[in-house]
């Protein structure tokens, strides 16, 4: 295995605690990475708000709680087990009003 892919990520074990979110302020995660691709854990807590514009977009599955993500005039509630796209330069809003935590998990394009 001298020439393995596994030694160009960096992997989150469940063990990590949750740290500061890079690119979700107010918000936790764990990461894994490559040169080309991020996919973060991010535990969004209770009372939760702020806007976001990513240039490369990314997909986010709900893993637990819930979450409302505004886009536009448009608002959607997501749910554990929901999953859905952000689409290059779209300005967004995640919104967590709920008593519990949400994990979702957010894939990054790029």
């Amino acid at each position: 295995m001298a020439n393995s892919n596994l030694s160009k990520v960096k992997i989150a074990k469940t063990e990590e605690e949750f740290t500061p979110d890079k690119a979700s302020t107010g918000a936790f995660s764990k990461w894994l990475e490559t040169d080309k691709q991020r996919l973060r854990l991010v535990k969004y807590p209770s009372g939760y708000e702020a806007d976001h514009v990513c240039f490369d977009g990314h997909a986010f599955y709900v893993i637990s709680g819930s979450i409302k993500v505004e886009m536009g005039e448009e608002l959607a509630e997501w749910q554990a087990g929901d999953a859905f796209i952000i689409p290059d330069e779209v300005p967004h809003r995640v919104i967590n009003p709920f008593d519990d935590d949400a994990q979702v998990v957010v894939v990054d394009h790029g």
